[in-house]
């Protein structure tokens, strides 16, 4: 019997709940999917769980950051790791989603746990507004699978560099993308702790899943944004390169957010990959985004199997039949790899220690951290409101270099009045310091004036241009439903078609059948390359399968004798 390749595990996760808050809403997932062994932040911590060999099933770990009033937070974000433990582990033992692909499986759990999030919020008054965010690493064969929901974060650290390989469902994210604002403008912006999806928030979540495969030595750090909020990605990487072991990499990360504010609760897990299964680094880090699996259904159910668009499943399950019952006897009768003598990677220093790196800006001035999830149209409002005006200078006018000018009026030679007497005597001049100050007092009022009028215009840009911004997010948040709908709307007729096909019995069609079913699978497939395409190209391509599915109709009627629809008389009979 051959061997599986061995993939060792070196981890640890530590919670904190920092400097400000009263209590710790956040949790983490360490889950050993081939032993069913698991690790949460309101369990001890367990010895076996820090260091051991991968086996079949592979490994998921979580990080969770709840939101909501009194202990809702604590709530959802426990239900969402407990959830999303519990149905990993259902899933691979069912006959029929344990054949599913090992993202889909981690996506579907991650719905399931929105599902239960949302519907205690629904009947629990206390619990009314809960969320959680969720970020999800799954570990399977030599590739990490990440799922994503809201801000909390993954990093993968490769030779020593540093790489985000989740992006935050927010609403500054959305203007970056958009080329709206910065990276280091969205540090400081107004709108900065504005989520715009979260379990439990609406009754359906979007999953982002992408793929990175592994490499030796590569280290994972997943956090919340107690973090991640507090320091730049480069000193997490100092950090953890520079630590003898998890653990105190793990004390260190939270000491230096706790140090700069620690308004949040803070969540770390750091593990690191080892073994002959994995490949020698290559030096690149390229997430590859997963589109969701038309067979993924969008409800479990565990009597019948998947709850989704009427497929022909009969014939589904007949194709996959062979190759399940293979993969079910190996799973059944091959056993796990035993781990090897020495699997302690984590006990030597991690990496090499990087040169420091200077950054220009300190996030150590966070404030509050997210407490509500949002849409976009909830901004659609005038934000003149909420721009920071500029303070005008404070420094008081006595103390600027005023010197010169009193002594140019000082040292002035007097001037003939013009009401001089005839015989020519000089009136006397006015004095010197009544000329000053009326002088100062015209300079204080230029100086007003003219910081008013600047912080008028500036305030007035400033709202403008985020107003721009958001008016943009909001027409590409329509533009994407509307895409979308493009897709379901084509999505409806393709599954409408497969049905009346596969319904029919006739022999003599068998062969056309089988060209249409083929061709309804192309369709299928071409609208799932449509997820990162414009919205004209979506219509396009939609418009076109739409013909083509037409045409199919036609002659699937006409081959069972059928007049086309479009040539039926339905105008009343004239007597």
């Amino acid at each position: 019997m051959a061997e599986l390749p061995t993939i060792n595990l070196a981890l640890y996760a530590q919670t904190d709940v920092g400097m400000v808050r009263s209590g710790n809403e956040d949790n983490f997932l360490i889950l050993d999917l081939s032993s069913g062994k698991s690790w949460t932040a309101n369990e001890e911590e367990p010895h076996e769980l820090l260091t051991y060999a991968q086996g079949y099933y592979g490994t998921l770990l979580a990080v969770s950051d709840g939101m909501g009033g009194a202990l809702a937070g604590e709530v959802a974000s426990r239900i969402a790791v407990e959830t999303v433990r519990d149905r990993m582990l259902q899933l691979q033992a069912h006959e029929i989603y344990g054949n599913m692909p090992f993202p889909e499986r981690m996506r579907l759990a991650v719905e399931e746990a929105n599902l239960v999030i949302h519907a205690d919020g629904q009947t629990n008054q206390a619990h009314r507004g809960l969320g959680a965010t969720f970020t999800a690493a799954g570990i399977n064969n030599n590739h990490l699978y990440f799922g994503q929901v809201g801000d909390s974060r993954a990093y993968l650290i490769r030779q020593g560099d540093i790489c985000r390989v989740t992006k935050d469902q927010s609403l500054v994210q959305q203007l970056i993308d958009a080329g709206q604002i910065t990276e280091e403008e969205a540090e400081t912006h107004s709108y900065r702790n504005v989520i715009l999806q979260a379990l439990g928030a609406h009754n359906n979540v979007n999953v982002e899943v992408n793929a990175i495969a592994l490499c030796q030595l590569d280290t994972l750090v997943l956090c919340s944004d107690g973090l991640s909020g507090k320091m730049h990605a480069d000193e997490i990487a100092g950090i953890v390169n520079a630590a003898g072991d998890f653990k105190s990499a793990c004390q260190s990360l939270i000491n230096l957010a706790n140090e700069r504010g620690g308004e949040d609760n803070i969540t770390v897990v750091i593990a690191q990959f080892s073994g002959s299964g994995l490949p020698l680094p290559n030096g690149l880090i390229e997430p590859q985004s997963l589109a969701r699996s038309p067979d993924t259904p969008t409800e479990i159910n565990w009597n019948t199997g998947a709850k989704t668009d009427p497929l022909d499943q009969a014939g589904t399950q007949a194709n996959n039949q062979a190759a399940s019952n293979t993969d079910a006897a190996k799973r059944a009768t091959e056993p796990l790899p035993l781990p090897p003598k020495q699997a302690t990677p984590f006990t030597a220093p991690l990496q090499r220690e990087l040169p420091e790196r200077k950054r220009t800006n300190d996030l150590s001035d966070r404030v509050e951290p997210i407490t509500a999830v949002f849409s976009v149209e909830d901004f659609e409002t005038d934000l003149s409101s909420s721009a920071e005006p500029i303070n005008p200078p404070t420094a008081p006018l006595n103390s600027r270099h005023t010197s010169p000018l009193t002594a140019e009026l000082d040292g002035a030679p007097a001037k003939r009045d013009s009401s001089a007497n005839s015989n020519g005597s000089l009136a006397k001049p006015k004095n010197s310091k009544t000329n000053l100050a009326i002088f100062i007092g015209l300079l204080v009022l230029g100086i007003t004036g003219l910081v008013f009028v600047a912080t008028t215009y500036v305030s007035r840009q400033k709202a403008e241009s985020e107003a721009q911004q958001l008016e943009s997010v909001r027409q590409n948040e329509e533009s994407q439903k509307e895409r979308q709908d493009n897709i379901d709307q084509v999505r409806k007729k393709i599954t409408k078609l497969r049905n009346e096909l596969g319904a029919n019995t006739k022999l003599s069609l068998q062969n056309k059948l089988s060209d249409w079913l083929s061709k309804l699978n192309d369709f299928d497939r071409q609208l799932d390359e449509l997820a990162n395409k414009s919205l004209d190209e979506t219509k396009n391509v939609c418009a076109d399968i739409e013909n083509k599915i037409q045409k199919i109709e036609e002659e699937f009627n006409s081959a069972q004798g059928l007049i086309p629809r479009r040539n039926v008389n339905r105008s009343p009979v004239k007597l």
